[in-house]
Order: structure tokens, then sequence, then C-alpha cells
């Protein structure tokens, strides 16, 4: 049987670059690497504000030496793909920091504004990274099960009812990346290499014919370790929820 053609792509970058300079949003972020100097000067021209998610104090230092306006900081709780700048394969939690350790590290080795990210589920929470120097909280996970959200009717139903836990795993795209552990995960993470985009590309038609048969099991169910906390309320009231409870906090 012949094999086919490994597929790899940059995700049209600069494409989509030059889209940002026609319309010149408010906001560009990045993540998973820092961009070469030309594309950052590139963005640079949009007139945004520029953001880059770190994972580390060295990649928070790296984007601020290249001159990016503020930081995601991203924990490792974060449910989908660690932000990770270099993976150099082996353990794909090698290096991950929880949110409560990173944050006050990135804190104290630049002045950015920092938007922490990663496990955070309730107005608790939000109060919480505030307090350890975060401008803004952001949440994943938590919004997953509202009615606006694009999740796939598997994947939302898994949320609601898996009886696992979470794993960090390569299997399906080649990045480590944060989903419930499932049949999949529990083949192929061992084995998975550091190749994204191409196991990404390789594993995509499986993972969508999974989602179309409404098989969990052979899905990326991405999900933050906070998962369980997950609601189907509408995110506008999730939103007034956690201001409520902030402030209570």
């Amino acid at each position: 049987m012949a094999l086919g053609e490994p597929r790899t792509d940059d995700d049209a970058v600069d494409a989509k670059i030059a889209v940002l300079a026609r319309h010149r949003p408010a906001v560009v972020s990045v993540t998973f690497a820092l961009p070469s100097p030309a594309r950052f000067a590139a963005l640079r021209d949009t007139g945004a504000a520029l953001m880059a998610t770190v994972t580390s104090v060295d990649e928070a230092r790296a984007a601020a030496a290249q001159g990016f306006d503020a930081l995601w900081v991203q924990g490792a709780e974060a449910g989908g793909h660690r932000g990770v700048h270099h993976d150099g394969g082996g353990d794909p939690e090698a290096g991950a920091a929880p949110l409560a350790r990173l944050l006050p590290a990135v804190r104290a080795a630049t002045d950015l504004p920092l938007f922490a990210a990663g496990g955070i589920t309730d107005g608790a929470g939000v109060a919480r990274v505030l307090a350890e120097g975060a401008v803004a909280a952001a949440l994943g996970t938590a919004f997953l099960g509202c009615p606006e959200a694009g999740t796939s009717a598997t994947h939302r139903a898994a949320l609601l009812s898996w009886s696992r836990d979470t794993v960090v795993t390569r299997a399906f795209t080649g990045r480590p990346a944060r989903a419930l552990a499932n049949a999949f995960s529990d083949a192929h993470s061992a084995a998975a290499p550091p190749a994204y985009p191409e196991l990404h590309h390789l594993t995509r038609p499986l993972r969508a014919a999974a989602s179309a048969a409404g098989d969990p099991d052979g899905l990326h169910l991405w999900a933050g370790t906070g998962w369980r906390a997950i609601t189907e309320e509408p995110a506008g009231e999730i939103v007034a929820r956690l201001e409520r409870e902030r402030r209570a906090a």
C-alpha cells in the first residue's frame, strides 16, 4: 500500500498578517512561538497592541525583549495546547509550572501587563490572580458548555459526563495539549512524536470521523484541570456570576 505524502504548513501566517494590516485590530496575540523579527515588525506596523503566550519565565523574558506589550501567562492547568515555545520531545509535561507558581515568577521578571490563564473556573480564582499581579484573568474551559460555544456535541457530552481525568499528550496533534484521557490518548501518547502540524494533519480525519460518529474515545476532548466545574449556563450568566463571586472573595 502506498503511503501518503506528509503534509506541513505554517498556518498561512504571512497571509493572516496581511489581513491584520488591512483591518488594523486593537490587539494581536501570538502563541506557540515568538515571531521572526520581520514578522514582528509587520505585526507592529498594524498598530495593534501585541501579546504573546508564555509558559515560563525564560519565554516571558524573551517576549519582553522582543518588544511585546503584554503577556498571556499560561499555567500548566490550562486545557488544549500548551503555548510552550520549544517542544523538544520527552515528557510533554516537562517544565510545566502551575499558575500559582508561574504568575508571581513572571511578575518578578517583567513589568509588562500580565493576563493569567489556566485552571481558573470561578470568581475566587479570578480574585486570586488579580491579587497576584495579573491585570485580568482568562477562562476557556469554563465556557465550553455554553450554548454559544462552538463545542461539538460529542465533546460537550463528554465534558458533562466523563469519568476520567485530564492528561497532557501529543497524541492528537504532535504538540503537548491537555485533554480528557480516552482510548486514543491511552493508545498513542507514548509513541507520539513532537511533530506539529504533521501529526495534526494525520489524525484530523480520524478525529473528525469520531466526532461525527459520537465516539468520544477517538476525539481530542480538550479540557483544563477545572473541567468538572463546567455548566451549561449562557456565557453572559457565567460572566455575571464570576463577577459576583470575585466581589465576594
